[in-house]
């Protein structure tokens, strides 16, 4: 790190002059000069040259004129952060995702250091933004053996290094060993997946993260295993739906009723043709690769949807309804005796010590702190900063900033020209100006993965973060791409099925405390139906967000799932904030009112889908002949009938009774479309 950031300010301070290597060897600090030999000086220049150009900080070179080797300089644009404009609101937006998801994904850690760089020179200070208003669950975007594994990935893939790995494989039920070149990560229904070329598949797939067993581990000692092919797109593989994953088998048409019309369209419109007529009907045109389970999306409708073609498929869809007819007349099954625990099932022990993160180059880390301590000089010589402030500012502790703090020490250029002189006296810092400081006023260049962890912080939450003003945003992020290419290349994220109308005006009226009217449709509803509400809260768990306020038609605070807004409108009036307990909402947003479901139902899951319900939904017992038992708790009965509907006959309700019978008689009359 000494060397490569004396390298990094002895060439920027010899103003783009071009230097040749050997008196590279002898005025650079940590090269030995006279002590060390040109050979051994050649390979840490080389390899030292090469780790920067990997952050973007290309040193340039050309043959020597007036002698042998080559000359080497480093032009500014490939070391300061291009000029970025950003206007007060677009930094607000970005520093309240970052307010948001610290801590919360493994990204986390390069998100503050990445957004310092950024705001250098605006002459806007990132205050913590006043957020009570929108919360994010701890695990909303994986838990801590998720993010361990991101870590390892996102080195794999800015190395290039093909990765060994053992892999739980649902649709065989055997945890079996992957050799992997890993493209690119996308979070998408919810869950973080891995896209890379599988040698045991011979082509691209996709693995989810959560499945991954034990260590990952490099599969050879090379520097570079892979190239990516130059026709690959890690969005292509963003919006692809459960039966889209493979090659496409065939084309299908599903007719969707102006009930959920609306909603099809905005959900699967990234990834199939969807059109809409004058009644808000959708026809939806698809590839399949897996047509069951194009079949079980459309029988999770309903009677709101049906298969139009194959003619294949709509046989397949009369066999589903008459195998969920069948197991729900008469008597329920027999459930098989409890399973013991197997080991494979036991939730992995999280790591000693802080929450795994994607850690920063430690190069950019230090530079970016020699420039951040620079712009808290200003025009003084000499400036004394409280530590917590600046280890807040930073994303560092204590150890870190002494760390970095000994680090700028040592480093020089020109026979002593420090770049910044920092000394920690107790709860305080001092900090000297130096002769080479000005170097570092400008912000330094992102590295592809700080960008990467920008944008990946403005898609997770941005939509959610519009302060009214969702382009700016949107602007933000556009500026960001454009300073630092490449950064967006290797983790990708889908959006929501949210109108994005719809997210800008709810975050105005609860920034603005007004009424708003909402067409909500909920799960007994036949229509969307107007609702004015007093918002008070934003959350996100899974992969959903959810709206806590107080609706006036039922004179009671209630949770609305954002994506099942069709419409919001700001009404004039204010409201006076009433004096409610929102702390049981944000501990579990999913619930209506913050309540427990009042009915339960004893489900058996069969041995094909066990393993997805249990991974979807912890919590169930599992049998000795692999299927699951669950008590599944719901509000609705039209719920409970989708949600068993659409597991395609892979699901029966054993008790209640009453619910038996509704679902065998829903079933037998659905099934008359496709006699």
């Amino acid at each position: 790190m000494i060397r490569q950031l004396s390298l990094v300010a002895y060439l920027m301070a010899r103003r783009g002059r071009k230097i040749d290597a050997h008196t590279i060897k002898y005025e650079v600090e940590g090269y030995g000069g006279e002590y060390q030999g040109f050979e051994s000086f050649t390979r840490r220049f080389y390899a030292d040259r090469e780790e920067l150009a990997e952050l973007g900080i290309v040193i340039a070179s050309e043959p020597d004129p007036y002698g042998d080797g080559d000359v080497y300089w480093l032009p500014e644009e490939n070391f300061y952060l291009p000029r970025i404009d950003f206007t007060p609101g677009e930094l607000a937006a970005l520093h309240t995702c970052l307010y948001l998801l610290d801590g919360k994904f493994a990204y986390s850690r390069l998100l503050r250091p990445a957004l310092q760089s950024l705001a250098l020179g605006t002459g806007n200070p990132l205050e913590d933004p006043e957020t009570d208003f929108i919360t994010v669950q701890p695990h909303a975007f994986g838990g801590e053996a998720v993010a361990a594994r991101q870590a390892r990935i996102e080195k794999a893939i800015s190395r290039r290094k093909t990765i060994v790995f053992d892999y739980h494989s649902f649709s065989s039920d055997r945890v079996e060993s992957r050799r992997v070149d890993p493209y690119g990560q996308v979070h998408t229904r919810g869950g973080w997946y891995l896209v890379g070329y599988s040698h045991e598949r011979e082509g691209i797939r996709m693995f989810k993260l959560d499945r991954i067993r034990g260590k990952i581990r490099n599969a050879t000692a090379a520097e570079h295993d892979f190239d990516v092919p130059g026709d690959f797109r890690l969005r292509d593989y963003l919006n692809l739906e459960p039966w889209q994953l493979g090659p496409p088998r065939g084309e299908a048409e599903v007719h969707v009723s102006p009930r959920l019309g609306w909603k099809v369209a905005g959900v699967l419109s990234r990834s199939a043709e969807v059109s809409l007529d004058e009644s808000g009907a959708a026809v939806l045109r698809t590839s399949y690769a897996n047509g069951d389970r194009l079949c079980s999306m459309v029988l999770g409708l309903g009677e709101d949807a049906t298969l139009a073609a194959p003619a294949k498929l709509r046989r397949r869809m009369l066999h589903f309804l008459e195998r969920i007819e069948e197991l729900h007349s008469g008597p329920p099954p027999e459930a098989a005796a409890v399973a013991a625990e197997p080991e494979t099932e036991k939730a992995e022990a999280p790591a000693a010590g802080p929450a795994p993160q994607v850690e920063p180059e430690r190069f950019s880390l230090l530079a970016q702190t020699a420039s951040y301590l620079v712009s808290r000089l200003g025009d003084e010589s000499s400036v004394t900063l409280p530590v917590a402030e600046v280890t807040r500012d930073l994303g560092l502790d204590r150890h870190e900033l002494e760390q970095a703090v000994e680090l700028l020490y040592m480093v020089s250029s020109d026979f002593g020209q420090y770049l910044v002189e920092a000394v920690l006296e107790g709860d305080e810092l001092r900090v000297d100006a130096c002769p080479d400081g000005e170097l570092l006023r400008r912000p330094v260049r992102l590295s592809p993965r700080e960008a990467r962890a920008l944008l990946l912080a403005i898609d997770l939450v941005g939509e959610m973060v519009l302060s009214g003003e969702f382009p700016s945003l949107e602007s933000a992020r556009r500026k960001i791409v454009a300073a630092a290419a490449g950064g967006d290349e290797a983790v990708s994220v889908a959006r929501s099925g949210a109108d994005f109308e719809v997210c800008r005006t709810v975050n105005t009226a609860l920034r603005e405390r007004r009424l708003l009217e909402i067409e909500y449709l909920s799960k007994e509803g036949r229509m969307p139906e107007p609702r004015v509400v007093e918002p008070y809260l934003l959350t996100r768990s899974g992969e959903k967000w959810y709206l806590v306020a107080w609706c006036r038609k039922r004179d009671d605070l209630r949770t609305f799932i954002i994506d099942m807004i069709k419409s919001a409108r700001l009404l004039d009036e204010h409201f006076e904030p009433r004096d409610l307990d929102l702390d049981r909402f944000r501990r579990h947003p999913r619930r209506p009112s913050g309540s427990e479901p009042p009915k339960k139902a004893r489900v058996l899951f069969s041995d094909r889908v066990a393993r997805w319900v249990a991974e979807r939904r912890p919590g169930g017992t599992l049998l000795e002949d692999g299927s699951l038992l669950e008590e599944l708790a719901y509000f609705d009965d039209r719920w409970l009938r989708d949600e068993i509907l659409g597991y395609a006959g892979e699901a029966v309700v054993l008790a209640p009774e009453d619910m038996r019978r509704r679902i065998a008689a829903d079933a037998d009359a659905l099934a008359g479309r496709y006699r």
